[in-house]
């Protein structure tokens, strides 16, 4: 079994600390004060929410949302589908 050391972590763009939106806070669980980087809260709706949630989230930072499917690869591909569609069709299948 292989075990693959140091693998590399992804700079957060988006750090600033922003006021979690209430649809979003089943998903960040560890507001402080409830504030959590924006970066956090995109890549945990992104992961644990649903087509609504996206969609939603999308809507209400959509510059963001994109850059952070395009650094993260982890991200589904049918999430990174229509967050692409939405954004004008670029590369949407």
């Amino acid at each position: 079994m292989k075990v693959q050391s140091n693998p590399k972590r992804i700079k957060m763009i988006y750090k600033q600390w922003v006021e979690v939106p209430q649809p979003f806070k089943k998903f960040v669980w560890d507001a402080m004060d409830g504030k959590a980087p924006l970066e956090s809260i995109i890549l945990r709706v992104l992961t644990y929410g649903k087509f609504e949630d996206i969609k939603r989230l999308y809507e209400m930072y959509p510059k963001e949302t994109l850059s952070v499917i395009e650094r993260y690869p982890d991200i589904k591909r049918g999430v990174r589908y229509w967050i692409k569609k939405w954004a004008g069709g670029r590369d949407a299948g």
